[in-house]
């Protein structure tokens, strides 16, 4: 080889180069084919149910039912990549929606206050609301459990944990793009 970088007997690149080169070549070729990559927006959105697991405790029973609304609704304003359906069958991805639940958490907090000019740290606790609804999300064979969180001062709502789940829900559908196409053929 010279300096140039160059074999001298076939003067052509060095072998190293060409390998690199062909295999990104190959790379892009497999993506494509396989069809993993997904678009900014699908061609036509995607029909998903949204349902609750089977459960025999009343109470259970009525949060899921209310945890499905508002996952349905927050589901249809990503009207780009979803549209709900009212059946499994019709369906290309499921959302079984398997809990909702609320908790309270203490967060300690430091405050900075002006006494008689001076700064004084003054210790304090808030409590943090938390909403979560967790779901399974299916694409054929593919499945992932999803949670929806919410959690904030105040302000904390099912609305607001339904909105992050759908969010999720995108993006298991943009990481699972290939399988939800070929499933659609």
């Amino acid at each position: 080889m010279n300096g140039h970088g160059t074999n001298l007997r076939h003067g052509g690149p060095p072998a190293a180069a060409v390998l690199l080169v062909v295999g990104m070549i190959v790379g892009v070729a497999g993506a494509a084919r396989a069809g993993e990559q997904a678009p900014r927006r699908p061609p036509e959105p995607f029909p998903v149910f949204v349902h609750a697991i089977d459960t025999e405790d009343a109470e259970l029973e009525g949060m899921l039912g209310k945890a499905v609304s508002e996952v349905g609704k927050r589901i249809a304003r990503r009207r780009h990549w979803f549209r709900t359906v009212d059946s499994a069958e019709e369906a290309r991805v499921t959302l079984r929606v398997t809990n909702y639940r609320t908790a309270s958490q203490m967060i300690p907090k430091l405050d900075k206050l002006i006494q008689r000019g001076q700064v004084v740290m003054v210790e304090r606790s808030e409590i943090i609301e938390l909403h979560y609804v967790d779901a399974v999300a299916r694409i054929g064979n593919r499945a992932e459990a999803l949670s929806g969180l919410d959690e904030r001062e105040t302000g904390t709502s099912l609305r607001n944990a339904s909105d992050n789940l759908a969010e999720q829900l995108e993006r298991f559908c943009r990481d699972h793009y290939g399988a939800l196409t070929a499933s659609s053929s």
